[in-house]
């Protein structure tokens, strides 16, 4: 029995500027960047968050951490409701001539480590100094490239990742700001 779904599983495809798009990155090839990526996508997990603490930390001390926890709460609350939601296969399941540099599993849409990263880019810009601010922009920038050029996802998952990222860093703020009236 087939599975009725409201939302096609290759919607994206259906995009144009998405699939030439995800082409344009994942076709050019790179000795530098495919080696780069093998190790600097890992920065996208979030296994990684006490590299990121001090900054943090020292950037707006217990209260910036608070924020942040809020934040990647409702991250980590988002990312699998959607993407069960929308249950989207990734490019190498749906195009041919994938360049695929890391295995992966669960679903394609959105792209949960940009959505990290910016929320990680979303709180920091509350409390950093603009060199701070400038070295979260290149990261969260590195990570959204890296994950269409490492062949795990469509433009449109790291687009739409990277904006509930900075909305989750927003909503954080606002949470944090309710838990300190609480206690």
């Amino acid at each position: 029995m087939a599975e009725k779904r409201l939302i096609p599983p290759d919607w994206e495809l259906k995009i144009k500027w998405n699939v030439k798009l995800f082409y344009a990155i994942n076709s050019r090839r790179s000795r530098f960047l495919d080696k780069f990526y093998r190790y600097f996508f890992r920065l996208g997990k979030s296994y990684t968050l006490p590299v990121f603490l001090p900054f943090f930390y020292f950037s707006g001390g217990i209260e910036a951490l608070i924020h942040l926890t809020v934040s990647l709460l409702i991250t980590g609350i988002m990312m699998p409701s959607i993407k069960y939601t929308f249950r989207h296969q990734r490019p190498s399941k749906l195009l041919e001539d994938v360049h695929l540099l890391e295995p992966v599993t669960l679903k394609s849409f959105p792209s949960a480590d940009a959505a990290y990263a910016f929320t990680l880019l979303g709180v920091i810009l509350f409390y950093g100094n603009p060199w701070v601010d400038a070295i979260f922009v290149i990261y969260a920038l590195l990570i959204a490239y890296g994950r269409v050029y490492m062949g795990a996802h469509f433009p449109v998952d790291v687009i739409v990742g990277a904006l509930l990222g900075l909305l989750s860093g927003v909503a954080g703020y606002w949470g944090a700001n309710w838990v300190k009236k609480l206690s």
